[in-house]
């Protein structure tokens, strides 16, 4: 979780004043971040269908949505982390700027995953 907070917020993904690309980070520019959960990105494919037994456990994931942002907030400016509504059904409007998507995964990511009892 900490890597991935560290990521989103120091990330230079942005120009600077003359134009220059990846030069700048969401803190340096002071930046909104609207963070949606979206277990779906989680997925495999089984056939035609997406498979998502990779994907965390709902209460489980939930909680671990809720440190994440208490975690952001606390790390940047409470203020500018905005969310949606965990788990439910939203239509969100974004404009991308550019030609990328970046995908942050922890180099830890199987610390997350349930352990069989």
């Amino acid at each position: 979780m900490e890597y991935i907070v560290r990521k989103i917020l120091n990330t230079k993904l942005f120009e600077n004043n003359e134009g220059k690309r990846w030069a700048h980070s969401v803190v340096d520019k002071e930046l909104e971040i609207l963070c949606v959960s979206q277990f779906t990105l989680y997925h495999t494919l089984k056939g035609n269908k997406p498979d998502f037994h990779h994907a965390m456990p709902g209460e489980k994931s939930k909680e671990f949505y809720e440190d994440f942002l208490q975690m952001l907030r606390k790390s940047y400016k409470a203020d500018k982390i905005k969310d949606g509504v965990f788990g439910a059904y939203m239509q969100v409007s974004i404009q991308n700027d550019g030609p990328v998507t970046i995908q942050v995964e922890s180099p830890n990511n199987n610390a997350i995953k349930e352990v069989p009892s």
